[in-house]
């Protein structure tokens, strides 16, 4: 009976965060013709103090916050997935595979690619800055993450073990620009050229992590020996791109969407699919499993194209070796 009462408790606190959020999202298109987004400063519903759909920015309707989970839920689930998070960074990160010290500076990317990334990043701040208000936390969907954590890699002075890691999470993480080009939503995409740059920048988020296993700078394999084997080495990066995923949208982004009353990666309603077959108060962890699903089936591509390379290599010196 505490227990329950000390839910409620919660729930209520963190209700308060945004009493102007609605229960559930708004229709997607204009019905009533005075449909409301947000509710009074304070919750109330009176037409002098509620923000009605028509006086929003273009797109910012389809990103409109809701109470579509109820507040209960977000303190369980933020403080389950918070804790399970960290305990497995904290557990894995100290057996993670080394990078050699004397291949430092191939983690540096290369010119091109740092030109190449100043540019999409400074146009993607450009449009969250010139949209709807709150669009800047658009910064925080995960292939806009993954373009922060390139710029860190491109400027910033980090030591070679963390820039490993990096590179290393962007393996299954690239899984997300592959999901993002085939099922786009540019629901709140509307300025100049945005819908176009949407395509190119995932493109990119494509084409960097291939550069970097083709070139060899970086490799699903241990570099080490001592390291751990193939199996155990995508075990640890696998599971730890789920950690690392978990703590950031549940423990950052979903008190950041209702501080600002903005659905970021769909923290706080499911995004629109065919059927609503992705509903319920269930949504977020189905969304998880489905993420975990396909961080495996990226890291198991590569990781299997890594092995075979590095059969093929040896099969091709043996054969050499024959020759001679």
């Amino acid at each position: 009976m505490g227990s329950v009462l000390l839910l409620s408790l919660a729930g209520d606190v963190v209700r308060s965060i945004n009493p102007s959020l609605l229960d559930s999202p708004p229709p997607s298109i204009e019905r009533s013709g005075h449909d409301v987004c947000y509710l009074g400063p304070n919750g109330e519903d009176s037409h002098d103090l509620v923000v009605y759909c028509r006086e929003l920015m273009e797109g910012h309707r389809a990103m409109v916050g809701s109470w579509y989970i109820h507040p209960e839920r977000h303190v369980v689930e933020y403080v389950a997935v918070v804790v399970i998070s960290s305990a497995i960074i904290r557990g894995v990160q100290p057996s993670l595979s080394r990078y050699p010290e004397d291949r430092a500076d191939d983690l540096r990317p290369p010119l091109l690619v740092r030109v190449v990334t100043s540019f999409i990043y400074a146009c993607q701040l450009a449009y969250k800055l010139s949209g709807y208000p709150g669009k800047i936390l658009m910064m925080g969907m995960p292939c806009n993450v993954i373009w922060t954590m390139y710029m860190a890699l491109c400027f910033l002075p980090l030591r070679p073990q963390t820039m490993h890691v990096m590179y290393q999470l962007m393996v299954p993480y690239s899984i997300l620009a592959v999901v993002a080009v085939a099922t786009p939503d540019t629901s709140d995409i509307t300025m100049w050229m945005e819908v176009p740059f949407f395509f190119f920048m995932h493109y990119a988020l494509i084409a960097y992590p291939a550069y970097f296993l083709r070139s060899g700078r970086i490799s699903a394999l241990s570099f080490l020996d001592g390291d751990g084997s193939a199996a155990t080495n995508f075990l640890r990066w696998w599971t730890l791109a789920c950690a690392y995923f978990g703590l950031f949208y549940f423990g950052a982004a979903v008190p950041l969407s209702l501080v600002y009353g903005i659905n970021l990666n769909y923290m706080l309603s499911p995004p629109p699919t065919p059927g609503d077959f992705l509903s319920g108060p269930n949504f977020r962890l189905f969304s998880a499993l489905a993420c975990a699903a396909a961080f495996f089936v990226a890291q198991s591509l590569v990781t299997s194209a890594a092995l075979l390379g590095r059969w093929a290599g040896r099969v091709s010196v043996s054969v050499s070796k024959k020759r001679v």
